[in-house]
């Protein structure tokens, strides 16, 4: 292999990588590229080199593919929007390819249906909560590759209201130097209470649909069992087709579950609950809601000695969400994958999986 760190060469852009790189190939070896579309042909120094993948540095777009002026003057600088040089269209078939590639690569699932794609209503403009980082009087995002700070005046993928948070923030930046969240709304939202720090999802134009969505992907029933509930975001759906919803969630966010719904409210971990509960029998239909880390160990076994009928998976990573997939027993089919483009503009991919034994 003839690659060496400083080398400037050619290089032709095949796709997107999970990470939000593009990737080309020089001699086999796979080479990612920040800020890179589809179909470029760009000009680039390598400035490191493993044994199966190299990194570069874009110098120059030689031959531009499916690429766009990107709707922001801090692109890249800011290290916020990843993707907002490419179409929406290329933005969709790369998060279904990525996610397609981590269920046939890591899960070993060869038997995938059709991938179906939902985008988000609002592509600029959509999102209504955000963690900006401040110090020494700035405020902003940081920089791309850096913890330094973009001072930013107006963020194109934030809603007004929480454009308005942003400017008051500027306008007073807090002393020292540190992070805060900021939301287009209090302590409400859909109607549910959501307090300072909760968890709660940033694209306010998916908010219905979204939850809709899953509420369908699980169907209707007796029992349902809810896991990393969070402040009920799909349980409110969820009482209405199910005769008994139990949501399992933990800390901060348990209190605004238990204002927020009529469901069996259990204040534990994940881990813990399915090591004490007395199951008789396991709910037919269980929803889970993983934070990006994906579920242990003992969460996925758990569900592999009690087999419930559905397990549906929503999932903010398609590597863990692929790898806790691998654990189950082979006899659980997937019957249906949607992937959303809830946060536009950015690399990162969302999905729903529907499951069912026998």
């Amino acid at each position: 292999m003839s690659l060496e760190l400083g080398s400037v060469l050619p290089l032709r852009i095949d796709a997107l990588a999970a990470g939000g790189d593009g990737i080309g190939r020089h001699e086999d070896l796979a080479i990612f590229v920040p800020l890179t579309a589809p179909g470029d042909l760009a000009r680039v120094r390598v400035h490191q080199v493993r044994e199966r993948f190299a990194r570069a540095h874009l110098l120059s777009i030689e031959e531009p593919g499916k690429r766009r002026e990107p709707a922001c003057p801090y692109f890249a600088r800011c290290g916020g929007c990843s993707w907002l040089h490419v179409p929406e269209a290329t933005q969709t078939e790369a998060r279904i390819r990525i996610l397609r590639d981590a269920l046939q690569r890591i899960a070993k699932r060869s038997d995938l249906p059709p991938i179906e794609s939902r985008e988000s209503p609002r592509t600029l403009g959509y999102r209504a909560r955000a963690r900006v980082a401040y110090a020494a009087g700035r405020v902003g995002f940081r920089m791309r590759g850096s913890h330094e700070i973009v001072p930013i005046e107006h963020c194109a993928v934030l809603d007004e209201p929480t454009q308005l948070e942003l400017e008051q923030l500027r306008r007073r930046p807090p002393h020292g130097r540190g992070e805060r969240e900021i939301r287009g709304f209090d302590v409400r939202a859909e109607g549910l209470q959501v307090s300072p720090g909760a968890f709660f999802q940033a694209n306010r134009s998916l908010w219905r649909d979204w939850a809709t969505l899953v509420a369908q992907c699980c169907g209707s029933g007796d029992v349902l069992l809810e896991l990393f509930a969070g402040v009920g975001f799909y349980t409110v759906q969820l009482e209405r087709r199910f005769e008994r919803v139990l949501a399992v969630e933990q800390a901060l966010s348990a209190a605004d579950l238990r204002v927020n719904t009529r469901a069996e409210v259990f204040g534990t971990s994940v881990e813990t609950f399915l090591q004490t509960y007395a199951w008789d029998p396991m709910p037919n239909v269980v929803l889970m809601n993983p934070p990006r880390i994906g579920c242990s160990r003992e969460v996925m076994e758990a569900l592999s000695e009690h087999l419930p009928r559905r397990i549906v998976y929503v999932s903010c990573e398609p590597s863990t969400l692929a790898r806790d997939l691998g654990r189950l027993p082979t006899q659980y089919r997937i019957v249906r994958i949607v992937a959303l483009d809830a946060l536009p503009q950015t690399h990162h991919v969302e999905a729903i999986v529907v499951l069912e034994s026998g």
